[in-house]
């Protein structure tokens, strides 16, 4: 005697089926609007303060005989940093000066020989015309005004180069009082008064605390949808409390390993891949509570980047 299976087994079952489909339809929908839209962050601890960082040096090299700052003091525009050693320019600014007034009196002198010679010009040639002047005479006379025009024109060309050297001393003499060339904080004092540095060689480093930002750097897995200008939430590990806002401002043009002293080279020899990070940029929204915060380059800061 054979059974059959009632119609309403293979309904429930169907049901089951259903039902089971729905609910992973529905799961998945709930991962994708809870990361879409109620969770679409993306997170990196990899992240600092940033700011303008200036290494101030002088273009003349010397004994430093004044230092005026220390590290963390405050300075403004054209404020006096230290000075250099310029006995040495000093004299070669006398020697530069007592030769551009040689060169100007010599100039004066020749310039008196070319009207001489520019009226003897004049006259010989009224001469000549009334033939009382041999031509090799005037030939004589007409060399003569050329030779001195052209001596009072390399005199000229010398007062020019002997202004030149002048202006290039006093200069060097006004870059051995090395100035500010920006509001800020010294950060680092490399030298002390009585050192010899060489032209160039960096002295302090100031930093311009007006102008701070966050860099960061973010794995490359992120940046899918990441865009310009998304907001991002910035939480300072000084001020653990504190939530400070601002916006990507620069997405890097290459991963930051292509800027390393030995980029990876993997045309050889075994291959393991890591994630590679790209370097942002991200502001800080100034408000007056920003102000009154140790906002300092270097320090940890972890960023949140809502990218919906």
């Amino acid at each position: 005697m054979s059974m059959s299976v009632p119609p309403s087994i293979f309904r429930e079952k169907k049901n089951i089926y259903g039902l089971i489909i729905a609910f992973v339809i529905l799961v998945i929908l709930g991962i994708w609007w809870w990361r879409f839209y109620v969770f679409p962050y993306v997170r990196t601890e990899d992240a600092n303060i940033d700011g303008v960082e200036i290494s101030v040096s002088s273009t003349h090299g010397g004994k430093i005989i004044e230092l005026l700052v220390d590290e963390g003091d405050k300075v403004k525009k054209g404020d006096l940093l230290f000075r250099v050693d310029d006995t040495l320019l000093k004299e070669e600014k006398k020697k530069a000066e007592a030769a551009l007034r040689n060169a100007q009196d010599q100039l004066v002198l020749q310039n008196l020989r070319v009207e001489m010679a520019q009226s003897d010009l004049q006259r010989s040639a009224e001469e000549f015309q009334a033939g009382v002047l041999s031509t090799e005479a005037m030939e004589h006379v007409q060399k003569a005004w050329e030779i001195t025009r052209a001596e009072a024109q390399s005199l000229s060309s010398l007062v020019t180069l002997q202004q030149a050297s002048l202006q290039q001393i006093t200069t060097q003499l006004n870059e051995a009082q090395v100035k500010a060339s920006s509001d800020g904080v010294i950060a680092r004092r490399w030298h002390f008064a009585g050192d010899v540095i060489q032209q160039g060689q960096t002295v302090l480093s100031l930093f311009d605390l007006s102008q701070v930002w966050v860099s960061a750097n973010l794995e490359e897995t992120k940046i899918r949808t990441l865009r310009l200008q998304d907001p991002v939430i910035i939480k300072v590990d000084a001020y653990p409390d504190l939530r400070l806002e601002g916006k990507v401002v620069m997405i890097g043009a290459g991963a930051a390993s292509q800027f390393s002293l030995i980029p990876a080279n993997n045309a050889s020899g075994n291959f393991t891949k890591v994630t590679q990070r790209i370097p942002l940029r991200i502001s800080i929204k100034s408000s007056p509570e920003n102000e009154r915060l140790y906002l300092r380059p270097g320090m940890s800061v972890e960023i949140k980047i809502k990218t919906r």
